[in-house]
């Protein structure tokens, strides 16, 4: 009779323990674009490919981009299970420094990475020769810009210059009052990833060569002041941040405004056919101070980390897989711009003679990375820069005790 039981016992064991592996394995991805309308839909079919390709299953987990980079070092922090995350540049290093990341060298191995990816974009995801990014998009952060309200305002040609912006702004403005001619980030972190590429263009910085904080400068009470006379005018808008401006130009209120290719998705979830994005959302180079100065944007980019914490390597890869297949990646091309990584799909002709992609290209030819990008307190820095330029806007400080406090303010984090 015990033989019996015991034989009992351990065939429902096998079964238990075969119906688990039937059952697939259930991973947590997190990101903040599975939350945005533009993209909901797209992310939702990435995650039924998987599923239907593999038998696991997928959570997602979201929050605003603003808050991605902090929600998953509390989540993983706290012992919570975090398998796969997309990041951009500024959230991969802020979360690669606090020691959490698994080698994809180790989850896909060496072979596989090089045959699909280009060695330049496995660089921008290696630390101390480890593969903790998966490159998933790369392009730069970009001026953009309505051609047909260019177009009604009197301007064929995007303006090259501060000065052309201006009037060109103003052409807007006296067109239709409505209108906000540029959509300025003006809040969170998006208002300091805004600030950056201005700063630069008048000549400043935040931080040295050597390191140290170089952000109480002329060119940064220059630009202050020239942040100011921009709210004063109407051409830009308080309480407006990238996810805000981006609606609103889709929409037609709003003429021009800083984003990455990501842009294209707003038009295309707006009714926009992708092949005539291009007519209501299109790339420009932001205009320099002087005539022959080179235009600024910021290195921007998508990539797919996983955590070493994660009991699920063998699931994240086949994942990572799918994420960054040509049929996927194709589809996130079509549907939001994301310009692909893999060799395969970046060969293809609807990548190479895209006219949309093309205007972003251009813009990363002289694409830096933001200041903050490498650093664990990016957050705290953007942070300071935020509510010192709105202080400036609000009226609260001059242009000159603003740029002071920024540096004082940095110097003690």
């Amino acid at each position: 009779m015990k033989k019996l039981l015991a034989l009992f016992l351990c065939a429902m064991m096998l079964l238990t323990s075969a119906a688990a592996v039937a059952e697939g394995a259930n991973i947590v991805w997190a990101g903040w674009s599975g939350e945005e309308e533009a993209t909901k839909d797209i992310f939702q079919k990435m995650m039924d490919t998987y599923e239907a390709e593999t038998g696991n299953t997928v959570t997602w987990v979201g929050w605003t981009w603003a808050d991605t980079a902090q929600q998953l070092l509390i989540r993983v922090q706290g012992g919570e299970q975090l398998d796969i995350a997309q990041t951009d540049i500024s959230i991969f290093n802020t979360v690669a420094q606090a020691g959490v990341l698994a080698d994809w060298t180790e989850i896909l191995g060496e072979d596989y990475l090089k045959e699909n990816f280009e060695e330049a974009a496995l660089a921008s995801g290696r630390i101390d020769g480890k593969q903790l990014g998966l490159p998933w998009s790369m392009a730069s952060i970009s001026m953009v810009y309505n051609p047909e309200l260019l177009a009604a305002a009197g301007w064929d040609a995007v303006p090259a210059t501060i000065e052309e912006f201006e009037a060109c702004m103003a052409d807007i403005k006296a067109m239709d009052e409505t209108l906000i001619p540029y959509g300025l980030s003006t809040k969170d972190a998006t208002c300091a990833g805004d600030f950056m590429p201005w700063l630069w263009a008048f000549g400043g910085s935040i931080f040295g060569e050597d390191g140290s904080v170089t952000i109480n400068s002329q060119a940064t009470v220059d630009c202050l002041n020239w942040y100011k006379s921009l709210l004063d005018k109407g051409y830009i808008a308080m309480d407006t941040g990238r996810g805000d401006s981006r609606q609103l130009f889709a929409q037609g209120k709003i003429a021009f405004y800083d984003d990455a290719v990501v842009a294209k998705g707003q038009a295309v979830s707006n009714g926009v056919a992708p092949e005539d994005v291009v007519n209501v959302c299109s790339a420009m180079l932001r205009p320099v101070l002087s005539e022959g100065d080179e235009p600024q944007s910021t290195m921007w980019g998508h990539m797919l980390v996983a955590f070493e914490a994660s009991e699920n390597k063998e699931a994240v890869a086949e994942m990572a897989k799918v994420l960054t297949s040509d049929a996927i990646a194709l589809e996130y091309f079509e549907k939001n711009g994301m310009p692909p990584v893999t060799k395969s799909a970046a060969a293809t002709d609807q990548v190479k003679n895209d006219a949309y992609l093309s205007g972003f290209l251009t813009s990363t030819a002289t694409a830096r990375l933001e200041e903050t990008a490498s650093m664990m307190n990016a957050n705290e820095i953007k942070s300071v820069i935020t509510e010192e330029v709105q202080a400036v806007l609000l009226g609260q400080k001059t242009s000159e005790q603003a740029a002071a406090d920024m540096e004082g303010r940095l110097n003690s984090l």
